[in-house]
């Protein structure tokens, strides 16, 4: 089928660091891979995938939000979106595939969402979420949706030739800076129980340095805390892989409903455990006891940091010998771009066939 996938314009496609526009690539990719003719609309910087085209959209400085550049969108490559058997809009509003839906007639449309669906109440037909949680959360707030969900670049974040037992003896929170991820609770832990932490983040976006400066300033009178600034370049996807690659754990304690958590599936295909909370998806993407620890209280969490990682390989006997480091890894390949792009097949035919949700 030919298949037009509209990306965000505030970010190249795939974008050099990280964000939603990874999974959009990734799928984008793999169905080209899978036989499909893959025309793409993204800003400067993005790549043309397998079996694809790519159509520039205008972009904007600094991921400045501009919702006409969506009506641009369908104005400009009017007549080839017309064209497409099946139209995937990942856009922040989605705007386009409205016009197109409305103004026009056309209904093979599926609109995948950026967020939860109050903050991105657009539109209303066709959503995709990425989630359970994601998808409950949409139906509580009157919104209808199928699920498929996100996925990571399994062939990449991989755990690579180290043996599990040589991993560092520290423990890893990546995202970026804000009260939302959980680095209060991550940095109080650390002081509270005296475990080596690396705190990997970036000062790049505005956002990220608001919140960041406040933490770096912290951390720095942590002995046993290091701040790691991840490069937002080529090779910001090679550094955070050696960070997972070498934790003993990553703890993410995300303080609210997290959608999904890329950053999550990305350390357990390195062969990281996650020890997180339950809020959103986190109940879903972690398996407990078995890719890592679903903590409910400050006391779980720290038995999960003075007991259950340090002491797994020693007391093998409560666990039959079950590696966790190796279950992190088989619980990620769930979440592969190619699992996500047999499930986005699926309601592509399901559209084109008449089905409307």
């Amino acid at each position: 089928m030919r298949i037009g996938i509209i990306s965000t314009y505030t970010n190249a496609c795939p974008p050099l660091s990280y964000g939603s526009e990874s999974f959009f690539w990734g799928i984008a990719d793999t169905l080209g891979k899978m036989g499909h003719e893959i025309h793409l609309f993204a800003p400067g910087g993005s790549k043309i995938p397998f079996n694809g085209y790519l159509h520039y959209i205008m972009g904007t400085e600094k991921g400045r939000i501009d919702y006409g550049k969506e009506v641009w969108v369908e104005r400009e490559y009017h007549n080839l979106l017309m064209d497409m058997d099946v139209v995937w809009s990942c856009s922040l509003d989605h705007i386009e595939s409205e016009r197109l839906y409305h103004l026009y007639g056309k209904r093979n449309i599926v609109n995948t969402i950026n967020g939860r669906c109050y903050y991105m109440p657009r539109p209303p037909f066709n959503v995709v979420t990425g989630s359970l949680a994601w998808q409950r959360d949409a139906n509580q707030h009157g919104l209808n949706t199928e699920m498929v969900y996100y996925g990571i670049d399994t062939s990449f974040y991989t755990v690579g030739d180290k043996n599990f037992k040589e991993r560092g003896q520290w423990y890893l929170w990546l995202s970026r800076f804000h009260p939302d991820k959980g680095l209060d609770m991550a940095l109080d832990m650390a002081e509270w129980l005296g475990i080596k932490l690396k705190v990997a983040g970036s000062m790049n976006f505005a956002d990220h340095a608001m919140y960041g400066k406040g933490y770096i300033e912290r951390i720095s009178k942590m002995d046993n805390v290091e701040y790691v600034e991840l490069p937002m370049d080529s090779t910001h996807h090679e550094a955070k892989r050696e960070l997972y690659r070498n934790a003993k754990a990553f703890l993410y304690p995300v303080q609210y409903f997290e959608c999904f958590g890329m950053v999550v599936v990305e350390a357990m295909a390195c062969g990281c455990p996650v020890i997180t909370t339950a809020n959103g998806a986190m109940p879903e993407l972690v398996e407990n006891g078995r890719s890592g620890f679903i903590c409910h209280t400050k006391e779980d969490f720290t038995h999960a940091l003075q007991k259950l990682i340090p002491t797994y390989n020693s007391s093998s006997s409560l666990h039959k010998g079950f590696n966790i480091w190796e279950g992190a890894r088989q619980q990620a390949e769930k979440f592969s771009w190619e699992e996500s792009a047999k499930g986005y097949e699926k309601l592509f035919n399901d559209v084109i066939n008449g089905k409307q949700w």
